[in-house]
């Protein structure tokens, strides 16, 4: 039987750093009634990701769990500048996309809710992948276009997920996307360090 996995990472300091989108006030009120629903209707542990902490990773660039030999930030320091300027590049000649969140799920460390992944992100995310290189390792960006909605806190059976389906779809327009520090997991204390615009055509 396959159990769902703590986040020992929930809230701690961390050093971090991702290319997201933030969905605005509109989008964040509806993902939040999302949570409430989830929450209300399923008797799972769940760790609830602050309002103010909703977004979708594109890429990390640098992720919070170790994974080079050197620390995050002497990886940044070393190469942070030059990442920036060829993510920025890359964003720059992609057109801006639409994001259609039309189903909820669960796999052993989260439940999420999805959205098709449009080609322009898809594209995206390829090229900084294939742009992006550090002592032989290469970002690897999510498999989806997700936004994660809650975490665990206990061990478990993964649940089954109820929720109001009137919550759904939740529609969103990438404009632009942010660059960021991450100092507190998950999202939870940010440093913004660029938010280019998707300016390519379609």
């Amino acid at each position: 039987m396959i159990r769902t996995k703590i986040d020992t990472l929930w809230f701690k300091r961390c050093c971090a750093f991702h290319l997201q989108f933030l969905p605005d006030r509109e989008a964040l009120s509806k993902l939040c009634a999302l949570q409430d629903s989830v929450e209300r209707d399923s008797a799972a542990a769940l760790a609830r990701v602050p309002a103010t902490s909703l977004h979708m990773t594109v890429v990390s660039l640098v992720k919070a769990a170790a994974q080079f030999s050197i620390a995050n930030e002497e990886v940044w320091k070393r190469n942070g500048e030059r990442w920036m300027e060829i993510v920025e590049r890359l964003i720059d000649e992609t057109p801006p996309f639409e994001l259609h969140f039309h189903e909820v799920a669960a796999s052993e460390a989260a439940v999420f809710v999805k959205a098709e992944e449009p080609a322009a992100l898809r594209r995206l995310r390829s090229a900084i992948s294939q742009a992006i290189c550090f002592d032989e390792w290469r970002p690897i960006p999510p498999r989806i276009a997700h936004m994660t909605l809650f975490r665990f806190f206990a061990e478990e059976p993964v649940p089954a997920v109820s929720f109001d389906v009137g919550c759904l779809p939740i529609r969103v327009r990438a404009g632009s996307l942010t660059l960021l520090e991450e100092r507190v997991y998950p999202n939870v204390e940010i440093n913004i360090l660029s938010q280019p615009l998707l300016r390519g055509k379609s």
